[in-house]
């Protein structure tokens, strides 16, 4: 079927092809770890923004915390520290350590525990990631504008979880969600301009890259 397109045969449209398809230094596991952080987000803040039903974190939140939010970022992080990409390696590896000890936390720890302690354990846990996700935040200045919105988002959704673990004010509690909700739709713009500058052999979308030197791997 000849769709107007110029006719190409032999060892110049195979160069062609696999030159559209190679993966570009940024599509390699950043995806993969950008879709678990995506949908395990979506659910967790989905949750705490009241739009999905409550009851909903006992039975699906371990499952796919561990697998999806915990193993797939992990071994995008994995990858990336194999790439000599600290920034990457430090968000995905640690986002993907932090849902598998989420998932424990939810399965087994918080319903052994006095529930009068419940907040309180849960803000000790997410107080730490306050600090490691403001200095991931701070990195995101060298990077792009598109990864500072979603990471400003990320820093919100942890500073809120910590307050509201720590008062149990159920205001935090939705500020955290949509928050996260902004994040996951920041981070499938990241994703979507990944997956189509593999696809097209080139960037798609824009990224609002401001301050990074030429040679910082794009995320």
């Amino acid at each position: 079927m000849n769709l107007g397109l110029p006719h190409r045969s032999g060892p110049a449209a195979q160069a062609v092809s696999v030159k559209r398809m190679e993966p570009t230094a940024q599509a390699q596991l950043g995806p993969l770890g950008l879709t678990g952080f995506i949908v395990v987000t979506v659910l967790a803040t989905g949750i705490d923004a009241g739009v999905f039903p409550e009851k909903l974190a006992h039975s699906v939140l371990p499952v796919v915390g561990f697998f999806v939010g915990g193993l797939a970022q992990l071994l995008a992080g994995l990858f990336q520290a194999q790439r000599g990409d600290t920034w990457h390696a430090t968000v995905f590896g640690g986002f993907g350590l932090f849902w598998c000890a989420k998932a424990v936390l939810i399965q087994w720890v918080l319903p052994a525990t006095d529930p009068a302690l419940r907040g309180d354990v849960n803000g000790l846990f997410t107080l730490p990631w306050v600090f490691v996700v403001f200095v991931l935040w701070l990195a995101c200045f060298r990077i792009h504008l598109a990864l500072l919105l979603t990471f400003t988002c990320v820093l919100v959704v942890f500073v809120a979880m910590t307050c509201f673990g720590f008062t149990g004010i159920v205001g935090w509690n939705r500020v955290a969600g949509w928050a996260g909700l902004c994040a996951a739709a920041g981070a499938t713009y990241l994703l979507a301009g990944q997956v189509l500058a593999s696809t097209w052999g080139r960037p798609v979308l824009p990224m609002g890259r401001f301050l990074a030197p030429e040679e910082h791997p794009e995320s």
